[in-house]
């Protein structure tokens, strides 16, 4: 009986390779250019605290272009308080005197990530049966759901291959002699002839698109009336709406479809007999939409990547929105511009991932309301450094009535392209109609009202 006990208890211990975590940080110190060797390898996949602690340091001395052996690294310990707590100098020497040198660099740090891609699988595993039998109300499609996403982190990989100029030569040439001869671009339209016009076409796939602007500018509607326009087209679109419910959400796109205004959806005391075919219109056109709507509250960027996966397994996906990027959460970072930044890192890395275009609102600073002019420009982006970096397209909302109500424009709106990658920026007016929450193209002739900001005359000259 003892012997079997034995070898349970053996096949109960923890996933880890303490000397293949040895053996890597010996190699880094041995050989600094080995760390080019290592993959993927994070400070997170050691198992033991103080070899964290020590492959974390030998990291910023390397990327920082400074050698990393056995005393730099005791020296970057000790200035951060860590070196007692990782055995000091005597174990550091202990690394690099044992370590069979740097050769086999590569398969130990695979051997590392394996061991915590196990741990990870079993606290995973504890996670779910956890949700089993604590359901908490909780459906069994909810739970599965959960599980996956639990689950999927640790099934990526991710691979380095550089890609020879040859097949993309290929792609690209026969992407020009296709358009020559008629065919249409891969591209997704936005709807609005005048925004695909500016924007090449419409939308791409890897593209990550930010709509900015201040609170009652449209942001929201326009974002949904994009996504309602690549659903009508028989596009799948996923939208995490993580400020507005779904049925709010619906609502609006029953307004937009049917022409009704929005009060009277809301409340159908207010409904007329002119609306009721309008609704039926509506509420026909959507059931046959694949318009996808998650509300989930506070979502963070590892679920909304593993739950757009998900989908487009199931459905095929066009295009995602992520209403908005501020009211995601995770990360470690203290500051918001930072959670911001790796938001958006995120969001921009899902679309490349997934080869298709997310578009994610903004908010801009309050300082626009501060100034006489109040069009907004890239600089009015909140936490705007890590977001500028990353989108391919930034397009910001402004409609001149919300501040002068009585404003020639009334009923229009500008969607300022503030950056494009690939084409040129400037603004594109579209009719708004607010209670409709639609937008439009503008009728063709339309001229802007001129701007009623006087100019200012140089001093001393009239």
């Amino acid at each position: 009986m003892n012997a079997p006990d034995k070898f349970i208890e053996a096949a109960r211990e923890v996933p880890a390779s303490v000397e293949a975590e040895q053996s890597v940080l010996g190699a880094l110190m041995v050989d600094n250019d080995s760390i080019d060797r290592i993959g993927d390898l994070k400070e997170s996949h050691f198992y033991r605290y103080d070899h964290r602690m020590i492959f974390e340091h030998i990291s910023k001395l390397i990327v920082a272009g400074r050698t990393a052996d056995m005393i730099t690294v005791f020296e970057a310990l000790g200035n951060s308080g860590k070196a007692d707590q990782v055995g000091g100098l005597a174990y550091l020497n202990t690394l690099v005197q044992n370590t069979p040198g740097s050769a086999g660099i590569a398969r130990w740090a695979d051997i590392v990530i394996d061991r915590w891609k196990l741990r990870g699988l079993l606290s995973a595993s504890d996670e779910v049966a956890e949700m089993v039998f604590n359901r908490a109300g909780k459906s069994v499609s909810e739970i599965i759901s959960e599980a996956q996403a639990k689950f999927e982190p640790l099934a990526e990989a991710k691979s380095f291959e550089p890609k020879m100029p040859g097949p993309i030569l290929t792609e690209i040439v026969t992407e020009i002699d296709e358009r020559y001869h008629g065919a249409p671009l891969s591209v997704t339209s936005t709807g609005f002839a005048d925004m695909d016009a500016k924007l090449g076409g419409g939308l791409r796939g890897s593209e990550l698109v930010i709509v900015a602007g201040r609170p009652s500018m449209g942001k929201t509607a326009f974002s949904m009336n994009i996504a309602g326009n690549v659903a009508q087209d028989g596009g799948t679109v996923l939208v995490f709406s993580l400020e507005m419910s779904g049925k709010a959400l619906h609502q609006r796109n029953i307004a937009r479809i049917g022409g009704i205004p929005l009060g009277h959806v809301l409340d159908g005391k207010k409904i007329t007999e002119s609306d009721w075919p309008r609704l039926t219109h509506a509420v026909s056109v959507m059931s046959e939409m694949m318009l996808l709507v998650d509300d989930t509250s506070g979502l963070s960027m590892a679920e909304i990547a593993s739950r757009s996966r998900t989908v487009k397994r199931r459905y095929g996906l066009k295009m995602i929105v992520v209403d908005y990027i501020g009211l995601m959460t995770g990360g470690t970072e203290e500051r918001q511009d930072l959670k911001i930044g790796g938001y958006s890192a995120g969001l921009k890395g899902l679309a490349k991932q997934l080869d298709i275009p997310v578009v994610a609102l903004a908010q801009l600073n309050r300082g626009v309301e501060q100034r006489p002019n109040k069009r907004p420009t890239m600089g009015d982006l909140r936490d705007s450094g890590a977001i500028e970096q990353d989108a391919d397209i930034i397009l910001m909302l402004y409609r001149d009535e919300v501040y002068n109500p009585d404003s020639p424009d009334r009923g229009t709106a500008e969607i300022i392209v503030g950056k494009q990658r690939n084409g040129e920026t400037g603004p594109v007016r579209l009719a708004f109609i607010g209670e409709h929450q639609k937008f439009a193209d503008m009728a063709p002739g339309y001229v802007s009202a001129p701007r009623t900001t006087p100019e200012k005359t140089r001093r001393g000259f009239e």
